[in-house]
């Protein structure tokens, strides 16, 4: 079965396609949908397809926009009303499943179990189309202002929240409140999320969660796709340990070692710095929340559809953005893909041997898309 994030990927994956120009399969409403660069294909109806964001990007290969999707024919497909005839009731699948099934997760879910029965892409009303938002907790000893105030004001805002942490199923605050972790950080999968936030508390500092590798991979991985990274009270230090604060202005509770990892220290009670926001303790809990989700807001309009354009101008920056993105080098281990305009102008095949991702893998992981 798929992992729960597929489903409301799938339904938001396909655009550059109005009912007007979608042809429809002589015996049903649905069409389908096929990446042109790895080939990963999906079914929806005309109102699903005209609903898709077209900046969304393939959930299998993370190569191509949604907007650069061809409609191909549904090879075999039979109505979920009309099975007497189906040619693949004998436990062949049609392509497009063995494609879907081939190139995701398993999971338990019981809408990706109707979906692999009768090829259909579930209704919209089904799913939650939220985006999702990680919080990373120590195990032991967070600070509870620090969780609970940002979570509420996400949750208010309409996005999920997941909590994380390592090697437990209930962290403990500092004042004892205990609260239910999600997921382990060994379990976390970064494209389910649109940012990663780093909730602090005496538990870094005891437990040297600024030094462990598991916390930074997650700090790193995070940044080389280009998420909202926030840390608030001691976190910072974790981002810190990862590198991503040097040369950048930061604050924390305890500003001396983020500065001794190249950080600009600031008197602010909470800062940004391009794409990662921290701040300096509890008492700016709710001014960090606001931050956070201002700078995912504005993060939409940059990369959405709401900034004006038409929907051909839209579906033509789209398609321009994924011919940039399809001679790219994306690194197996983060998905980050490797820009030359970033790294000076060097390609990817003139880069040393002992070159490294950001999130610290080998060149050797990377793979050309």
């Amino acid at each position: 079965m798929k992992s729960p994030f597929l489903t409301p990927l799938i339904l938001i994956l396909l655009a550059a396609m109005s009912p007007a120009s979608a042809q429809t399969a002589s015996d049903t409403d649905y069409t389908c949908w096929q990446c042109p660069v790895c080939g990963y294909t999906v079914i929806l109806t005309p109102v699903e397809a005209e609903s898709i964001d077209p900046y969304t990007l393939c959930p299998n290969c993370y190569s191509a926009y949604a907007g650069n999707f061809i409609q191909v024919y549904c090879s075999g497909y039979v109505p979920k009303d009309d099975q007497s005839d189906d040619p693949y009731q004998d436990n062949e699948q049609p392509y497009w499943q063995e494609d879907e099934m081939n190139s995701q997760d398993l999971g338990d879910n019981k809408d990706s179990e109707d979906r692999s029965s009768n090829g259909l892409a579930p209704a919209l009303n089904t799913v939650s189309n939220k985006e999702k938002i990680l919080m990373v907790l120590p195990p032991d000893q967070y600070q509870e202002e620090e969780l609970n105030v940002p979570r509420d004001y996400f949750q208010s805002m309409g996005y999920q929240v997941h909590l994380a942490s390592k090697g437990v199923k209930t962290a403990t605050g500092m004042s004892g409140e205990r609260t239910e972790v999600d997921l382990d950080l060994d379990e976390v999968k970064l494209s389910d999320y649109i940012a990663v936030v780093f909730v602090g508390g005496e538990g870094i500092y005891s437990q040297e969660l600024n030094r462990d590798p598991d916390y930074q991979k997650i700090a790193k991985s995070a940044s080389a796709q280009k998420k909202i990274v926030g840390a608030i009270c001691l976190g910072p230090w974790i981002l810190a340990d990862a590198g991503l604060l040097k040369g950048k202005k930061a604050t924390a509770s305890e500003t001396d070692h983020i500065k001794s990892k190249g950080a600009i220290v600031s008197d602010d009670a909470v800062v940004q710095d391009g794409k990662i926001i921290t701040a300096n303790g509890p008492s700016a809990s709710q001014e960090f929340a606001e931050a956070v989700v201002a700078a995912l807001q504005a993060s939409s309009r940059t990369y959405g559809n709401s900034d004006g354009l038409d929907k051909t101008e839209a579906n033509a920056a789209a398609s321009s953005n994924a011919a940039s993105q399809a001679a790219a080098w994306r690194c197996t281990v983060c998905g980050y893909v490797y820009d030359p305009a970033e790294n000076d102008g060097v390609a990817f095949e003139d880069l040393p041997g002992t070159w490294k991702c950001p999130c610290g893998a080998p060149k050797s992981k990377f793979v050309r898309v």
